[in-house]
């Protein structure tokens, strides 16, 4: 097994302090009578809601660092987050949530939409600075940020997140999830050397078959496996109905999944897959039965409308077990 600076001498079980920094969004979702229901999600706001269903109510501290604005908008998304559970930490700022809807049609159309481009939570990441971060990000133990947390950044509030992170390694692990969205970058030469250097930095890395194939050219799983086993990290590698991979170095096992039955689109799935491993994970679970359960959990969102869980959502229950 290889064994880092990056991953030894911490143990999943002893963290307390979960934190994403990222955007939530307002969600706009098509019901079946033509009109559209306001929900919220958002990558990171996904998977820490499921995190928060999951774990359970003060079972951890899980808070979120973003940016929600001072519109009425705002206060609806800051007080959805907080019943969840969510801790949501940001600065004072002016301005609205980023939006994105759900595709429209009964076969889903060309993809989702997006109005995000003047959010507050962009004015955030775009100007934090390493002072701003240090206030901010606090004592987390464990970081979730993604590859849509990096391309809101610009090239200053990136280089001050790296250090952040660097400067914290002995007491704060990340978690990076590549979830690439090209709309969101420059170009795709931005986004591989961003991600690529985020990469190096990060505990855990999750990806997948596209964003793999786009980025780096993978044409098969067993390229992603060699290029994720390269570097310093404990990695997950989702498969959708193929199951996924989990590993670290040269250790990496499949663990395959039910059929499923997609209702409406995926949205979410990947978010609900990361949130299922992590609660496993600091449940005291090994790396193959964290994925099993991570399996189950994204079930759990394709099988409903929208990218957060349902109020009558149900995990399957997941108590403490000894680590493995």
């Amino acid at each position: 097994m290889a064994t880092t600076a990056a991953l030894a001498g911490w143990q999943w079980t002893e963290l307390r302090r979960i934190t994403a920094l990222g955007e939530p969004l307002l969600e706009l979702q098509p019901v079946d009578n033509g009109s559209v229901h306001l929900a919220f999600g958002g990558d990171v706001a996904n998977s820490m809601i499921c995190l928060c269903r999951i774990l359970g109510a003060g079972a951890k501290r899980i808070s979120l660092v973003t940016a929600l604005g001072d519109s009425s908008y705002s206060a609806w998304l800051r007080e959805g987050l907080c019943r969840e559970g969510i801790n949501v930490i940001e600065p004072s700022l002016a301005g609205e949530p980023g939006i994105y809807g759900l595709p429209l049609g009964p076969e889903g159309g060309p993809g989702f939409s997006y109005w995000r481009a003047s959010s507050a939570a962009r004015a955030f990441l775009q100007s934090a600075d390493l002072g701003r971060l240090e206030e901010l990000l606090g004592d987390s133990q464990l970081l979730l940020v993604t590859g849509i947390t990096l391309a809101l950044c610009s090239s200053a509030s990136f280089e001050h997140l790296c250090r952040w992170v660097d400067r914290h390694r002995d007491g704060c692990r990340v978690v990076f999830d590549c979830n690439f969205r090209r709309k969101l970058w420059d170009s795709e030469t931005q986004a591989r050397e961003r991600i690529g250097k985020f990469e190096r930095l990060a505990a855990v890395i999750a990806t997948g078959g596209e964003d793999e194939r786009t980025l780096w050219g993978a044409e098969s799983t067993a390229q992603i496996i060699e290029r994720v086993s390269r570097l310093s990290a404990e990695y997950l590698i989702r498969g959708g109905p193929a199951g996924c991979w989990v590993g670290l170095g040269g250790e990496c096992q499949h663990v395959p999944t039910e059929p499923l039955t997609v209702i409406g689109d995926t949205a979410g799935a990947g978010d609900a897959h990361l949130a299922g491993y992590m609660a496993a994970r600091v449940s005291g679970r090994g790396r193959a039965e964290a994925a099993a359960y991570a399996n189950k959990a994204a079930a759990v969102i394709v099988g409903q409308r929208g990218s957060v869980p349902k109020e009558d959502a149900r995990f399957p229950p997941l108590t403490a077990a000894a680590p493995g």
